[in-house]
C-alpha cells in the first residue's frame, strides 16, 4: 500500500472525515474540545512529525518523507495535514502495519504535547527566513488561519495592549503584518522550549534555503535521521521556485519583518549549525 485512501478506514471514521473535513470545523472541535491533539501518537510505529512554523516548507518536506519506500501517505482528504490531526488526536484510526510522516504545524499552542514524543519517534522542524514566511502568510493564506495562530502563538510574545488585541481589526489591533510576523516569534520560541525535551537522536533542525538548494547534501542527512535508505530521485520533490518570496515584500514591509523577527530566525539559525556540525 502506497497510500491510505478513505476505503481503507472503517465507515465510522469516514464519517469523521466528513464532519471535520476543514481546519475551521476540526478547530471547533477536537482544539475546541480541549482533546490532547497527539493523544494517538504512540498508537503507530516508529512514526516521522514534521514541525515548524507554518509557511515554511514542511508540507513539501512531509510528502517527500511520506512518498518514500519505507512510508505510506496520506490520501484521505485533499490536505494531508488535516489527516495527520485527525489521527493523531485519534478522530480516526490509520491502518496499523504501515510507517507514517505526519506534518504537525497545527499544533501551535498545544506545541506542549511534544513532550509525548518517545525514543521510536522523529521530529524534524524546519526553519525558513521570516521575510519567506511572512510573504507567504499575507498573500497565501486565509484570514481565519492566520488569526487562528497568531491567536495561538504570536500574541502570546508581547504585552502591547494593541497586539493583544486579537479580535480589533487594525489600527484598534494589529495589522496582518503584525499578526503574521508575531507568529513567526512564537514558533520559533517553541523550538527553544522543544529542544529542551527531545535529544539530538529525536530531533533535527533543517534550514528550508539549505535544504532546496542542495538536496543532494540534506535530503540524505534527513533520511538517515529516520533510518530510512535514500534513494537520489527523492529530490524531485522539492522545488525552489518559492525562494523569490523573500524579494517580494516592499522596503518598509522587509524592515518591519526584520525589526520583529529576524532575531528570532538568527537564533534558531544557530540551532541548525549546531546540527551541521554534529552531522
Amino acid at each position: 500500500m502506497s497510500e491510505v485512501l478513505p476505503t481503507d478506514i472503517d465507515a465510522n471514521h469516514r464519517a469523521a472525515l466528513r464532519k471535520y473535513r476543514s481546519w475551521k470545523r476540526f478547530h471547533f472541535g477536537p482544539r475546541a474540545e480541549n482533546l490532547e491533539l497527539l493523544q494517538g501518537l504512540s498508537y503507530y510505529s516508529n512514526p516521522v512529525l514534521v514541525a515548524g512554523c507554518q509557511r515554511s516548507g514542511t508540507t513539501m518536506l512531509t510528502r517527500v518523507i511520506a512518498s518514500s519506500k519505507g512510508f505510506v501517505r496520506l490520501a484521505l482528504t485533499n490536505d494531508d495535514e488535516l489527516d495527520a490531526a485527525l489521527a493523531l488526536s485519534g478522530k480516526i484510526d490509520l491502518p496499523k502495519g504501515n510507517r507514517y510522516c505526519f506534518q504537525t504545524t497545527y499544533l501551535n499552542e498545544r506545541y506542549i504535547e511534544y513532550q509525548r514524543i518517545d525514543s521510536t519517534t522523529k521530529l524534524i522542524w524546519v526553519v525558513r527566513d521570516p521575510e519567506s514566511v511572512v510573504y507567504s502568510m499575507l498573500y497565501n493564506w486565509k484570514r481565519f488561519a492566520l488569526n487562528e495562530v497568531y491567536v495561538g502563538c504570536g500574541a502570546p510574545q508581547t504585552n502591547v495592549p494593541r497586539l493583544r488585541r486579537h479580535w480589533a481589526p487594525w489600527p484598534v489591533g494589529p495589522s496582518r503584518l503584525e499578526r503574521a510576523c508575531y507568529s513567526y516569534v512564537g514558533k520559533c520560541a517553541q523550538l527553544e522550549e522543544i529542544r529542551e525535551w527531545l535529544s539530538h537522536k529525536n530531533l533535527l533542525v533543517v534550514h528550508y534555503d539549505s535544504l532546496v538548494r542542495a538536496p543532494e547534501k540534506w535530503l540524505p542527512v534527513i533520511f538517515q535521521f529516520v533510518h530510512e535508505p535514500f534513494d537520489t530521485s527523492y529530490a524531485n520533490g522539492l522545488s525552489q521556485a518559492s525562494l523569490i518570496n523573500k524579494t517580494l515584500l516592499t522596503p518598509a514591509q522587509i524592515r518591519r519583518v526584520q525589526d520583529i523577527a529576524k532575531p528570532a530566525y538568527l537564533k534558531c539559525m544557530g540551532y541548525v549549525s549546531g546540527l551541521k556540525q554534529q552531522s
